[in-house]
């Protein structure tokens, strides 16, 4: 039975002909050019989490209230550090996801934001940014793997997954599906709640 992805706020579904899933979102923890504030991306320095990092996301570990049934992660090393320390508690599936990866600055990676052009900083801050003239991707790239990745998740009820990814692709994620939470702050170590549900078509 075919599925179609649509994304609500709502808590849950019992009904018989709709299937649910729960994404706990998770940004992962600060790296030491977070700290510097520079541009990571997809294909900018591949470092793991700095001391705050970690700690931060020990922190948010501990204080999860429900198992997942897996845990879907972007194939950085900063996402897959954050993964491990989380599934130190749970000792569930870990799911390399490529989709989930960090926006590809192209060669603006590595750059600190402050030497960025104030338009560039301005589309990146609505949502209309366009690296491809850097060799990188489009907020519209962006989209459209995000939601080949949600095609792909199983069908199954009411069931709450795990996804560690990056600061851009949260983002995406509250554009194209605004929940009461669109407006936080997606800080490293921070978590974000949204609701899939997929409708069997006819």
């Amino acid at each position: 039975m075919k599925c179609k992805v649509q994304v609500t706020t709502c808590a849950f579904f019992i009904d018989d002909i709709l299937c649910s899933m729960q994404l706990v979102v998770i940004r992962h923890g600060e790296t030491a050019l977070n700290k510097e504030n520079r541009l990571q991306g997809s294909k900018g320095p591949n470092e793991g989490l700095n001391e705050t990092g970690r700690a931060a996301i020990v922190k948010l570990r501990d204080g999860l209230l429900t198992t997942p049934a897996a845990i879907y992660a972007s194939p950085l090393e900063r996402t897959q550090e954050t993964a491990s320390i989380i599934n130190e508690r749970f000792n569930i599936p870990i799911i390399t996801v490529p989709e989930l990866m960090e926006r590809d600055f192209g060669t603006l990676s590595g750059k600190l934001r402050s030497e960025l052009d104030d338009k560039l900083i301005q589309d990146d801050l609505e949502g209309k940014y366009d690296y491809r003239p850097y060799g990188g991707e489009s907020v519209e790239d962006v989209k459209a793997r995000i939601m080949r990745f949600l095609e792909t998740l199983p069908l199954s009820t009411d069931e709450t997954v795990l996804v560690i990814t990056h600061r851009g692709v949260i983002r995406v994620l509250y554009d194209l599906y605004p929940t009461d939470g669109s407006g936080d702050e997606i800080v490293p170590a921070s978590k974000h709640i949204f609701r899939v549900t997929r409708m069997p078509a006819n």
